[in-house]
């Protein structure tokens, strides 16, 4: 029964975002005078229509519950009507073309911002920094922005998680603007070992592209079931934590043990005021892929949070050409991919987790908003069949002064590149299939 509403939601999400796509093209084309044939939901035999009195356009409903159209007269034939979208300048067919991707980002924008306004958003500001972390040692602070992680610019921590997620346990390197509005880059070199979650992590402050200062070394193992951190300071002193599961009265539960040592004075102090929760977060959050720190959350004005809504959709375009570029240069691998069945299987978690209905409705309304930049995103592909590619005609038509490529033309290439992008959505599907079969 779950599965059965899981389909039926993901399916009323990507509708709306196809009606929203293509009402964007429809829109654009009534305003510059384009004839539309048909405005469709859905694709294969035609099961609803209605002739609209003003427009002649034929808007239908058909039984595939795949995607939808909206036919424009001269745009896969040669026409000679004013009104065929063949025949509109340069600049209007555009505008026509990118109407579509548009529409699903300015969707997009106002679905963050209404969450955003009623929950708040993250900002790029750090608000916890752990001291049982290497990020900590290497001098970041609460009130420091992250603003560059490993090359890539961060406007918001979704870029952060990101990059973070595709470079997985590499070296790192943090560029950070501090309370005083200074910056700073950090580098850590890591060695850690995944099996055992032992870490080794040199680390360094970066003056110039020559010049680094060594800081400091980040030491982490699990022994016999005790998690044991080491921090050392170039001239050797240091702090340890350790953190060791007891049974008393009958019941287990982690001690810390905090350990400073000196070796100019060899003075040893021990210190054990680390209360049992305090533990059990370190425990959770410990991890290869941890740096120990955590961003701030904002509750800003209409202005302020609609501004953090464009900066989270533009995190979300340029994630769909980082993809890209990171499944080309195998940075990721082919298992990252997922379509609709993929997506089913997420909307599922969605519907079974133990969350109020109105946690699940803005969960859900957060993963519309994730598709339909996404959906933006992969439109705007150079990829003839798609807006992106259609566009690049257009382009050629300039670069070839004003002679245009036939639309019967455009139109094969285009239907050739369609069904290359069918057998790809039938690889993705066979490739969630695999991954849930097994999960």
């Amino acid at each position: 029964m779950n599965l059965v509403l899981s389909i039926l939601i993901m399916l009323l999400i990507l509708t709306i975002l196809v009606i929203v796509h293509e009402w964007g093209h429809y829109i654009a084309a009534r305003i510059f005078g384009v004839k539309v044939n048909e405005f469709s939901i859905f694709m294969g035999p035609k099961i609803f229509s209605r002739i609209g009195k003003k427009t002649g356009t034929v808007f239908s409903i058909r039984c595939l519950p795949l995607g939808g159209y909206c036919a424009m007269e001269g745009e896969e034939t040669t026409e000679e009507s004013t009104s065929a979208f063949c025949n509109k300048p340069w600049w209007q067919r555009t505008i026509i073309l990118l109407a579509g991707v548009f529409m699903n980002i300015i969707l997009a924008i106002v679905i963050m911002t209404v969450i955003f306004m009623i929950y708040g958003y993250e900002t790029r500001k750090v608000s916890v920094v752990s001291e049982y972390m290497p990020i900590s040692m290497a001098g970041l602070e609460i009130g420091d922005s992250v603003t560059e992680y490993n090359g890539y610019s961060i406007y918001n921590p979704l870029d952060f998680e990101l990059v973070k997620y595709a470079d997985g346990a590499g070296d790192s390197e943090f560029t950070i603007k501090k309370a005083n509005g200074t910056k700073e880059k950090y580098k850590l070199v890591r060695n850690i070992d995944e099996t055992s979650k032992n870490a080794d992590i040199q680390i360094y402050k970066i003056e110039s592209k020559k010049n680094k200062t060594y800081i400091g070394n980040y030491k982490a193992s699990w022994t016999d079931g005790s998690l044991v951190i080491d921090m050392i300071q170039p001239d050797h002193s240091g702090v340890k934590y350790e953190f060791r599961k007891i049974s008393e009265n009958g019941t287990e539960h982690y001690t810390g043990v905090r350990t400073e040592y000196d070796p100019k004075s060899c003075i040893i102090k021990v210190n054990q005021d680390y209360s049992e929760d305090e533990v059990k977060r370190n425990l959770a959050s410990y991890g290869p892929y941890q740096y120990g720190f955590s961003f701030s959350g904002k509750k800003g004005n209409l202005f302020e949070t609609m501004g953090n809504a464009v900066t989270y959709n533009i995190s979300l375009v340029k994630s769909v050409f980082n993809s890209l570029k990171w499944l080309i240069t195998g940075k990721l691998g082919m298992e990252a991919m997922s379509g609709p069945i993929g997506l089913t299987t997420v909307v599922e978690d969605v519907v079974t987790a133990n969350m109020t209905i109105g946690s699940r409705v803005i969960s859900l309304f957060q993963m519309a908003a994730l598709i339909s930049a996404n959906l933006a995103a992969f439109n705007v592909l150079p990829i003839p069949g798609l807006d992106g590619g259609k566009l690049i005609f257009v382009i050629l038509e300039l670069i070839r002064r004003g002679k245009k490529v036939p639309p019967e033309k455009e139109a094969v290439v285009s239907l050739i590149f369609l069904a290359l992008l069918i057998l790809f959505s039938i690889f993705v599907a066979g490739n969630d299939i695999l991954r849930i079969i097994r999960s």
